[in-house]
């Protein structure tokens, strides 16, 4: 009976041995595909039957074990006090295999519906990925965009011929470009630090009160003309164009202005007034010089006829002779004045026109006191074409205004500069004299006007020179110096090449 059972013993104590061996084994495994992926369902269900099913093997394997050792001693006893509990852990082991693969359906729908959550968030994160990066690349691209504009707009402002000025809501000046600080001669820094505004650049106070009271009701001004007053203290005509501008929200409001430097058109237009008003009143003065001048020279003829005789008159006749030539002297001033230029031109050189003038005029009375300092330029000769006798009158009734202009005259000082300019000689007379007042500077070219007393001037000395210099190409202007005195400038352009031969005019 004992040899008939050992082959089963052998097999039963063997299968379990092998049970055990082979689930733990299988647990392994389940355990190693589930640290593959934790998301698989699927591990996860072979994870838990596999330890379900050691657990069975377990138990099973060792209770077969435990109770063939106790039939083999004889102890059949304590295997049935025991038998009862190994067979409730290998129900409880069985049913737990059994609640696993009972609810793994439950858990693979959940686990589906996880999957499909999961392939919709990987589609939803490439979208974003590829949102992001589309952002990104229109982030970088608005952002070189912007900085492009930037610099264009930059290089406007910084490089624009015309002022650009911003100024904050007070019309304190906060920006302002190279072309205005060179229009203003103040620094940026200065401006700054001095906390100044755009009336502070005017000469006229009472103009700002009127741009700020447009500024405040109709928050702009539209092509407004005004004087700016620079540090040295000479003045430039300028064209404002200004408005607010209240920007981004939240950002307080902003002023800017364009203002034009019209100084030269100004002075352009004034100057074809000027030619304007001198070619009418030129016409009217031939006319005038030519009914007078005939009657003159009768009064002339019979007074000094009758000087010659002893009428016992003389001293009579000699005044009516002093001024009968008076007359006759503005009467050729009329016509030197009225005449269109038909003398011969050729070329002059302009240093020896203003050498023969000081010589001329330093034997004057006047000039004995005043002194006359030349400051001529001497790289080259500077020739001009030219008449030199009417060239040499413009000059001397220049120093003549410069010396009556002088108040002290052990203190005159009357200097003439000359220089090269490009493609111009300029001819500068200057004096120290009381200077010619602010409201006298736009008439001092007319006709017939004067600040000197009766006698002394008739207002056509300086009107004969402007029409002289405009027939010969040129352009004459005056302007108070920044010390004391006044200054005429006179630019007649170079028509003689250096290397050309040079052949003198003959009233040199």
């Amino acid at each position: 009976m004992i040899f008939s059972s050992l082959p089963i013993l052998v097999v039963d104590m063997l299968g379990s041995v092998a049970m055990v061996v082979i689930a733990v084994l299988a647990l392994n495994k389940a355990r190693q595909l589930r640290e593959l992926d934790h998301d698989n369902a699927i591990f996860l269900y072979l994870l838990w039957i596999s330890t379900g099913f050691t657990i069975f093997a377990v138990s099973r394997s060792f209770s077969h074990i435990l109770k063939q050792f106790l039939i083999l001693t004889a102890n059949v006893e304590i295997w049935y006090t025991i038998s009862p509990y190994t067979g409730a852990v290998n129900t409880v082991s069985f049913m737990l295999v059994g609640l696993i693969t009972l609810f793994f359906n439950q858990s693979w729908k959940i686990n589906e519906k996880i999957l499909s959550s999961r392939e919709k968030l990987e589609e939803t994160h490439i979208k974003l990925v590829s949102l992001n990066q589309t952002l990104e690349h229109k982030v970088v691209e608005r952002t070189e965009m912007l900085t492009s504009s930037e610099h264009k707009a930059r290089r406007i402002f910084e490089q624009s011929l015309d002022t650009i000025v911003m100024t904050n809501e007070r019309l304190l000046v906060s920006e302002i470009n190279q072309a205005g600080i060179t229009l203003t001669g103040y620094r940026k820094s200065d401006m700054l630090d001095r906390r100044m505004s755009i009336g502070d650049f005017m000469a006229k106070p009472t103009e700002w009160k009127r741009f700020h009271h447009l500024l405040n009701t109709r928050e702009y001004i539209l092509n407004e003309e005004t004087d700016f007053l620079r540090p040295d203290g000479s003045q430039v005509r300028v064209l404002i164009t200004g408005g607010v501008d209240y920007g981004a929200f939240g950002c307080g409001k902003t002023f800017h202005f364009i203002i034009k430097d019209i100084n030269d058109k100004k002075q352009m237009e004034q100057q074809i007034a000027q030619a304007d008003k001198l070619a009418a009143l030129g016409e009217l003065s031939a006319g005038v010089a030519h009914e007078i001048n005939n009657p003159l020279g009768i009064i002339l003829g019979y007074t000094q006829l009758m000087l010659k005789e002893d009428s016992g008159y003389e001293e009579d006749l000699k005044t009516i002779e002093k001024h009968v030539k008076n007359c006759k002297e503005v009467v050729s001033d009329l016509l030197s004045f009225s005449r269109k230029g038909a003398k011969e031109m050729g070329l002059v050189d302009v240093h020896k026109v203003v050498d023969g003038v000081v010589k001329f005029l330093g034997n004057h009375s006047d000039f004995r006191k005043v002194g006359i300092h030349l400051d001529l330029w001497d790289r080259e000769k500077l020739i001009v074409q030219g008449h030199a006798q009417e060239l040499t009158q413009v000059m001397i009734n220049l120093m003549i205004n410069a010396c009556h202009a002088i108040e002290n005259e052990e203190e005159g000082r009357i200097e003439v500069k000359t220089v090269k300019d490009n493609d111009a000689v300029l001819i500068v007379v200057m004096d120290n004299g009381s200077g010619i007042q602010k409201r006298h500077i736009s008439r001092i070219f007319d006709p017939f006007f004067t600040t000197k007393p009766v006698g002394r001037g008739t207002g056509l000395g300086l009107s004969v020179g402007y029409g002289i210099i405009r027939r010969h190409g040129g352009e004459i202007t005056a302007r108070n110096r920044q010390g004391k005195g006044a200054a005429f400038t006179i630019r007649l352009p170079i028509q003689c090449p250096l290397n050309q031969e040079f052949k003198p005019h003959k009233g040199e």
